[in-house]
């Protein structure tokens, strides 16, 4: 399958064509500048529901409102992460394809491998169409640099989250803890003491537990980040299982469910339904939940509660930072522009606030802050899990790491179950270089 290269060369782009749908049959050198994107029509594929997806569906129609071209952008739920995914790998062989969608790193990675999204930097750079310098300087680097393989702009940020601990602040005090612990030996001896010690709150004191936590991906790399550790090298090239952090994070966690005062998730979202409960004193999960988990706690014993960063065996603490961005698929150059400048005006400050208070997500630009005073003020919570943001860490962007999640979350589910720690790790890195290659 041919790929598409999309390059600025003297103001001039290079369109090729491929399995998606193109109207070109042949690659050809179009100027961007001189692209007119009025009247177009463009699909936009997004995994949002409820309150959020009212929200972005609402903005849609602001812009189709009230941009000067015409542009015409029609918002589709098109399911899942997985479900999207699914349908893109299908789009990209059968030529039907939206015109923007949702896309976590690794998937985006692997559209673009096989022709089915193109490099945003040319429109991101544009004289006309483009960023400023004072925009881009406005755009937290790092979100950015996240959608960055061997140079091409895979996506483009609209939100960011991290991984950030709830606790139960009622409850530590009633353990005698002041405050959350802030090294692995304490975290351990506090989820001891409260499976022994079920909070004043709660009604059912046979569950009393320290820390219920997913066998998720995501939760792997959060232990494994906090102990200084990695799962690629800098540059995203090689995967980076095989290290003493792994193999750390895997025994405590291993120790810790034998000991009783840990768990794994057996069903989805329990574990916000649990902590409400007070039956749960630590929970590690996105900081885009903290609304439900408000919700849950309000409409039950509203106790105190907060989140912070996961204990930590280095100076300064690493979050796990991750969020989905935006790829623009290929089309035609009119399509592609138009949807660039709905891209461009989703992530300009007011529609990002606007964005913040619906979805609880943090903004991906600096002077966004600015327009969120009272939602600060409003949403504790919130405002601890920002403050966190300087110290995040992502997980790769390699293409295969879709898969290699999966096996992530094998390996916890096992050695949760008595699996030999070093032939997992070793099986792990193994499975994800061959995959790889």
């Amino acid at each position: 399958m041919s790929q598409l290269f999309l390059v600025l060369l003297s103001g001039l782009v290079v369109f090729g064509c491929g399995k998606p749908s193109s109207d070109f049959s042949e690659p050809q050198v179009v100027d961007l500048e001189q692209i007119d994107p009025r009247g177009q029509e463009v699909v936009y594929w997004y995994q949002h529901t409820r309150e959020r997806e009212r929200e972005l569906e609402e903005m849609i129609s602001q812009f189709n409102n009230s941009n000067p071209y015409d542009i015409l952008v029609k918002g589709e739920f098109a399911g899942s992460y997985k479900d999207i995914y699914n349908k893109m790998v299908v789009g990209i062989q059968t030529d039907v394809l939206p015109n923007i969608t949702v896309a976590y790193q690794n998937q985006a990675a692997a559209y673009y491998r096989d022709g089915g999204i193109v490099d945003i930097s040319p429109y991101m750079n544009s004289l006309k169409w483009g960023l400023s310098s004072d925009e881009m300087g406005d755009y937290v680097e790092s979100f950015l640099s996240h959608d960055v393989i061997d140079g091409v702009q895979i996506g483009f940020p609209p939100n960011r989250s991290i991984e950030v601990l709830y606790y139960n602040s009622d409850w530590l005090e009633e353990l005698g803890f002041g405050s959350a612990p802030r090294t692995w030996d304490q975290f351990a001896k506090i989820c001891s003491i409260a499976s022994g010690q079920p909070f004043s709150q709660n009604i059912n004191k046979k569950r009393s537990l320290g820390f219920l936590i997913e066998a998720d991906a995501s939760r792997l790399a959060s232990l494994v980040f906090s102990r200084g550790g990695s799962l690629a090298d800098i540059n995203n090239k090689l995967y980076t299982f095989d290290t003493a952090e792994m193999r750390s994070s895997l025994l405590w966690l291993r120790k810790s469910i034998v000991s009783g005062s840990v768990e794994l998730l057996s069903e989805k979202y329990a574990d916000q339904s649990e902590f409400a409960a007070g039956q749960v004193l630590f929970m590690l999960g996105s900081s885009s939940g903290i609304p439900f988990v408000e919700s849950a706690v309000r409409d039950g014993f509203n106790f105190k509660w907060n989140v912070t960063h996961l204990p930590k065996t280095t100076e300064l603490p690493t979050v796990n930072v991750y969020g989905a961005s935006i790829s623009l698929c290929k089309s035609t150059p009119r399509k592609q522009l138009a949807s660039w400048l709905f891209i461009k005006w989703l992530t300009e400050p007011e529609q990002q606030a606007r964005w913040v208070r619906a979805s609880n997500y943090f903004p991906v630009r600096h002077s966004t802050a600015e327009r969120l005073a009272d939602y600060f003020e409003k949403n504790p919570q919130y405002k601890s899990a920002y403050s966190l943001l300087e110290y995040g860490k992502s997980e790769p962007t390699i293409f295969s790491y879709q898969q290699v999640r999966k096996k992530m979350q094998e390996v916890i589910v096992d050695v949760a179950e008595g699996a030999d720690i070093e032939k997992a790790v070793i099986e792990l890195q193994d499975y994800a270089e061959k995959l790889d290659n």
